[in-house]
């Protein structure tokens, strides 16, 4: 009895190994056919991401857990539906942007909590106009990025949320028009109003 549960469990961690080295496209098909180490592997994937997505929307720190899990679990009853016409990440960011602005929708409005910097994500570099290290070119630097978190926060939903997935997710106009649903010239126009209403809040230095 010990031999097969040994071996039973140097199985599961073989089988686990295999999963993981799949890409997104194969371990979609197989969770959609019910492989649920297959979207196991999908959800560590991409679960840190997807709370830094609804982190940014929410600006609600203690709901993130909650918002995520519920988009995870969208996405698992979504799958059979998933034809592959985008990237599963592309999808994926979909459910996650429409979850949290559901979620925005169905909550009473309350102060909204500031993110930590690590949150940001790695697009928010594009944004940073200097690389200098002392301390306190670290300190400007800090107080530029709350100003520009807390200035994105007071745009208009359509723009705020282009901005953010440009910026600080990094996705082209076109990953975004099919996150979102719209033309790359939307997007493109969203973008350009929303970053003449942020110079003209916080300036032409940003």
């Amino acid at each position: 009895m010990t031999g097969t549960r040994k071996t039973s469990a140097t199985t599961e961690a073989e089988t686990a190994r295999h999963v993981s080295f799949h890409g997104d496209s194969e371990l979609a098909r197989r969770a959609a056919g019910g492989d649920t180490d297959a979207f196991s592997t999908l959800v560590a994937r991409y679960q840190r991401p997807m709370a830094a997505v609804v982190s940014r929307m929410t600006r609600r720190s203690d709901d993130v857990d909650d918002i995520v899990q519920e988009l995870f679990l969208r996405a698992w009853r979504g799958l059979p539906r998933f034809r592959g016409e985008s990237q599963f990440s592309t999808w994926l960011y979909r459910i996650a942007v429409n979850t949290a602005i559901k979620h925005k929708q169905r909550s009473k409005p309350e102060l909204m909590q500031p993110l930590p910097t690590e949150e940001t994500g790695g697009g928010l570099d594009q944004m940073k106009a200097s690389e200098e290290t002392n301390p306190e070119s670290l300190a400007q630097r800090s107080e530029r990025e709350r100003l520009l978190r807390d200035a994105v926060q007071c745009l208009p939903e359509k723009q705020r949320i282009v901005v953010q997935l440009h910026y600080f997710d990094g996705k082209s106009c076109e990953e975004i028009g099919q996150i979102i649903g719209c033309s790359i010239g939307t997007v493109w126009s969203r973008l350009h109003y929303a970053c003449k209403r942020l110079r003209s809040v916080l300036g032409e230095s940003f």
